[in-house]
């Protein structure tokens, strides 16, 4: 119906498929870029401060009533928790498919209930919802061999920070690195003791003195005029010689007990931007922004700036917008590519330019048809549907193939293009129909996965459907339509005529293909009286390639080579960020003449990795993959061998997979649960060696190894009591005493520092010098710390975790050499061994989980795609047989789809199996071509079933090899890729190409047999059936005859 309107209204085929273009143009410009599909994630974080509270006081009195109130809030999933010195962080995780703002709202509401039960000092629980689009962040590096570090500072958080906020889409802007200065007030403990001033009473002072006070307004004649008092410090000699009363009635000042300086602050973080200090901006956008518009507004402002600044030296260090754009780009052009292969094959099979060029078309048509369709479902143009739409291009031209292909035979039999075009395409619209809706129904399932593999694929799924459902209308409308205009019937003796080289070269093709024709009739009366022997043959070939599995191995994602190196530094707890920095430095140096490194930098005690002055992160940036001979996981090992003679650090490199969001975390990753801390660590202990013994494991973590010295100051309340000292009183000055307190603020060009009070550094350096920390009672009397307390010391925990409101122990590690799969399967062999006390158990978490829940999920869609494809073939044939003959094509493709990734060396992995779902609906188009024209020849003439398959199956050879041809063809850039971005496709090319081609050559032979083998079974079982029905008649004759007698 559609290709007859289309042929009698062309303008209007042709103003309609102008306007599908304009819309399709209009979505394609205003598509986004990223590099994942947006995920929702059900996962929020509530954050908790009470400054001054170590990891067990911060389980007992913040996490446990919090996970316990949280534990009531609807569809929970999992509950974990991390308890550290200062902070509880609660992540709760729900079920797939929670209305996460909702959820969110219950969360605060809970907490609101039992928030009077938390102490008093401890800040409001804040609860966070977790989103992807918001944890996408952008590096910048400032150095300047002009300023220092408190100069540099000062400039990038006055005058740089404010116009990178002013951006839209930028959230924040947060500095690490640089050093700040503060009003230090270095007290003398024998003078205040001597004066009767403590440092309590000092800071009172401080901080009521330095206030500006509004006093209300007077009228003065008709105007109103303001009253302020103005008390805030102007300078620091202001705070020297501030009076301050003592206990006896006398006045001193600030000076005479004191010395009062602006100082820079302790180090407590640094960065380094290819080894020299700088400070570095972390700038985070907002969760609505998109990364690629941000980066570009970033990087034209920071043009800028530098134009402004020519002291200081700018350096974009993490960008994944960058990757984004070149994996896009990489994607589109093997798209391009792959568009180019199927229009030659065509013209090479046709050997007509005009069909050529009605298929070169079609396929932007369908191309952009389907960025209207994206748009319009609020996709995005990520690598995912991306590597959707360059699968889809092998395969949107089967339908215009099949369609133009039996006009063009029409055709060049001497009909008229119109009606030609007319009769063909009608021929062939219900068998397109069918093969379309057979390739979209194994992506159905899809849609209906939960989780984040089911969001992850679901941007490939609709890119292919849309594309393919495009391909359909093009391939009814569109073609039929032009070859009506194009194919005149003048020109069928002139294409016949036609001598140049080129149709000489193609008519040679042309005679060879008429061979290979007649070879496949001869090959097919061979086989088809020797089935048993070809279905053995086959039989063994699957099971032989099944036996591959093991050996190829089980991975969740491909790797990708994003050209980023991460070397992770851990010093014993507590080490000084001085030694620290000197371990960083013969790092740097040892890495420096590495030729593929671009540019590094370091954050020591102010990263995202690394919090504490004990730990740093290194990001090593390479060059791009194209100017390198060496891939990052070969740099990575050579990193790693420098860096082992490195003693007394714990250092760990890595390829980074940042951009592609975490998956589950480590590839190995074990839970292990109870109740008791010091069993736990035991268990730790035995586990990480267990795992050591095991080929693959290596760089294995425990969070019970992380531990640090503490020193409890244990107060005798019975002596505290008799002196009249309370237990505030003690903390504030053994605070002040080491680490300073800050009383106040001061204003100082317009911005605000610390003013903070504190005794000598040296005075406080030792554990003895703790304890004779001196205490001044409310009588006057001066005590040393040890008289009314005791100091202790013992290793604490870091943090504690707990999950589902029990405590455990995560074990972690790499994987090298082995698949996953196989290492858990012998990890798990010896846990399973292993004699675990009661009540404490392990789990597996991290990747293993995530691929196992993955790979459950996706099997179960490989099912019902299968028998989708089953209903929708049954339906066509109406026949239940017919459709169970071309479902013996989809093993064949599976044991292509094995040897394909054997051959090439890569794993199975999720995109791998997607590759095998995709084949379920591909690899049946070509079977139902075969069958569905062998019932036609038995319908129209007197034959054998062997006779009609011997017609069928060259009379069908072209079209299938075609249709094959563009498909493989299409995908072979993709598959043999090597630029960004390309390793996330490659599995799924790779197995749909040997699929497809192993398949289509055994379809050749093998459907035909079983097509002839239940032939016969049905004629057998027939005749048996006609057997009986006649003994059965016979034998009630006779037994009438033998009554009657």
């Amino acid at each position: 119906m559609f290709s007859r309107i289309s042929i009698k209204r062309p303008i209007t085929t042709i103003m309609i498929t102008l306007m599908v273009l304009l819309g399709g143009s209009v979505g394609l410009s205003a598509l986004k870029l990223d590099l994942m599909p947006a995920m929702d994630i059900p996962v929020a974080v509530v954050s908790t401060t009470y400054v001054g509270a170590g990891p067990s006081e911060i389980e007992n009195l913040i996490t446990e009533p919090l996970e316990g109130a949280l534990g009531t809030v609807s569809n929970v999933k999992t509950i974990s928790s991390t308890s550290s010195a200062n902070s509880s962080m609660i992540i709760v995780q729900f079920e797939d498919g929670t209305d996460i703002d909702m959820a969110s709202i219950d969360m605060r509401e809970k907490i609101d209930l039992i928030k009077g039960s938390l102490p008093e000092d401890a800040n409001d629980p804040t609860v966070i919802k977790m989103d992807m689009e918001m944890m996408s962040s952008i590096m910048v590096g400032v150095s300047s061999n002009k300023y220092d570090l408190i100069e540099l500072n000062s400039l990038v958080d006055e005058n740089i920070v404010n116009r990178i906020e002013r951006i839209e889409g930028v959230a924040s802007v947060s500095l690490v690195g640089g050093i700040e200065n503060e009003i230090e007030i270095k007290v003398k403990p024998e003078k205040m003791q001597g004066y009767g001033v403590t440092e309590s009473s000092l800071a009172q002072v401080l901080s009521a003195e330095n206030l500006n006070y509004p006093t209300g307004s007077i009228e003065q004649g008709t105007t109103s005029m303001q009253i302020r008092t103005v008390g805030e410090f102007k300078s620091v000699e202001e705070i020297r010689n501030l009076p301050i009363k003592t206990s006896t009635g006398a006045v001193v000042h600030v000076s005479d007990f004191a010395e009062v300086n602006e100082v820079e602050k302790d180090m407590s973080s640094f960065a380094l931007i290819n080894g020299k200090p700088g400070i570095m901006l972390m700038i985070q956008k907002q969760s609505t922004a998109n990364v690629v518009d941000i980066s570009e507004k970033v990087n034209t402002e920071l043009d800028k700036i530098t134009n402004d600044y020519s002291d200081i030296e700018i350096l974009m260090l993490s960008d994944t917008a960058s990757y984004i754009t070149t994996s896009i780009d990489n994607i589109v052009s093997t798209a391009f590519q792959a568009a180019i292969m199927a229009i030659i094959v065509l013209f090479v099979f046709l050997r007509d330019p005009k069909t050529s060029l009605i298929i070169g078309i079609s396929i932007p048509t369908s191309i952009i048809a389907t960025f209207g369709l994206m748009y319009l479902c609020g996709m995005s143009m990520n690598m995912i549907s991306m590597g959707g739409l360059a699968i889809g291009i092998g395969m949107l031209v089967d339908n215009s193939v099949v369609v133009l292909e039996n006009i063009f035979k029409y055709w060049k039999n001497g009909m008229v293009g119109k009606r030609a075009a007319q009769i063909g395409a009608s021929e062939v619209g219900m068998a397109i129909t069918a093969s379309t809706l057979t390739t979209v129904a194994v992506f159905l399932p899809l849609m209906f996965v939960k989780g984040t593999i089911g969001q992850l694929f679901r941007d490939l799924s609709l890119t292919i459907t849309f594309s393919l459902a495009a391909s359909l209308v093009v391939s009814l409308t569109f073609v039929p339509m032009a070859c009506s205009k194009l194919l005149r019937y003048t020109e069928i003796k002139s294409y016949k005529k036609k001598g140049n080289i080129i149709t000489k070269i193609l008519d040679i093709w042309g005679k060879g293909i008429d061979k290979l024709d007649d070879g496949y009739r001869k090959l097919l009366s061979y086989v088809l009286v020797r089935k048993k022997r070809i279905v053995a043959i086959f039989l063994v070939a699957f099971i032989g390639t099944l036996s591959l599995v093991p050996i190829i191995g089980v991975d969740f994602m491909p790797d990708m080579d994003q050209g980023v190196a991460n070397i992770t530094v851990e010093l014993p707890k507590g080490t000084l960020i001085e030694e620290t920095e000197k371990v960083v430095y013969d790092v740097l140096g040892r890495i420096e003449d590495i030729p593929e490194k671009e540019s590094s930098y370091v954050t020591v005690g102010g990263g995202i990795t690394s919090s504490s002055t004990d730990s740093a992160s290194i990001t090593v940036n390479m060059v791009p993959v194209s100017d390198r001979e060496r891939s990052t996981d070969e740099i990575v090992e050579d990193i790693k061998e420098r860096l082992n003679s490195i003693a007394g650090a714990e250092i760990t490199v890595s390829s980074s997979n940042s951009a592609m969001g975490s998956f589950g975390g480590s590839p190995v990753s074990i839970q292990l649960r109870g109740d008791d801390t010091d069993i736990l660590r035991s268990l730790s202990n035995d586990i990480t060696g267990i795992m050591e013994e095991i080929d693959g494991i290596k760089d294995i973590t425990s969070s019970a190894e992380d531990s640090v010295p503490e020193a409890n100051v244990v107060i005798n309340r019975a002596k505290a009591t008799l002196y009249g000292i309370t237990s505030a009183q003690i903390a504030n000055s053994v605070s002040t005493a080491v680490t300073g307190s800050v009383a106040t603020k001061y204003k100082v060009d317009g911005s605000e520092i610390d003013i903070k009070i504190r005794q000598d550094k040296d005075s406080i350096k030792y554990l003895n010098d703790l304890k004779n920390i001196k205490i001044t009672a409310p009588t006057g009397a001066v005590l040393p710390l040890t008289e009314i307390a005791d100091v202790n010391i013992k290793d604490s925990a870091v943090s504690i975790t707990r999950e589902n409101q029990h405590q455990y122990v995560s074990v972690s590690a790499d994987v090298e050499g082995r698949a996953l799969n196989e290492v858990q399967a012998d990890l798990k062999s010896a846990l399973d061994s292993y004699n675990f006390p009661e009540g404490y158990s392990y789990a597996f978490s991290g990747t293993l989980d995530s691929m196992t829940e993955s790979y459950s999920s996706l099997v179960l869609v490989f099912i019902i795609a299968v028998l989708l494809v089953y209903m929708i073939m049954a339906s066509q044939f109406e026949s239940l047989i017919h459709p169970f003959i071309v479902l013996f094509s989809i093993p064949l493709a599976i044991t292509g789809g094995i040897l394909g990734l054997f051959i090439t060396g890569k794993t199975l992995t999720i995109t791998a199996f997607m590759g095998f779902i995709m084949l379920a609906g591909m690899v049946v188009n070509n079977a139902i071509v075969l069958v569905d024209y062998t019932n036609q020849i038995l319908d129209k003439k007197k034959c054998s079933v062997n006779e009609a398959l011997i017609e069928a199956g060259p009379n069908r050879l072209r079209p299938i090899l075609m249709t094959t041809l563009t498909t493989i063809l299409g995908l072979v850039p993709m598959a043999i890729g090597t630029g960004e971005g390309m390793e996330m496709q490659q599995p799924l090319a790779i197995t749909v190409i040997f699929g497809l081609t192993i398949s289509t050559i055994v379809t050749l032979i093998f459907i035909p047999t079983i097509y002839s083998i239940i032939d016969v079974f049905r004629y057998k079982h027939f005749k048996d059936k006609q057997d009986k029905k006649h003994k059965k008649k016979h034998d009630t004759i006779d037994d009438i005859v033998e009554q009657s007698v």
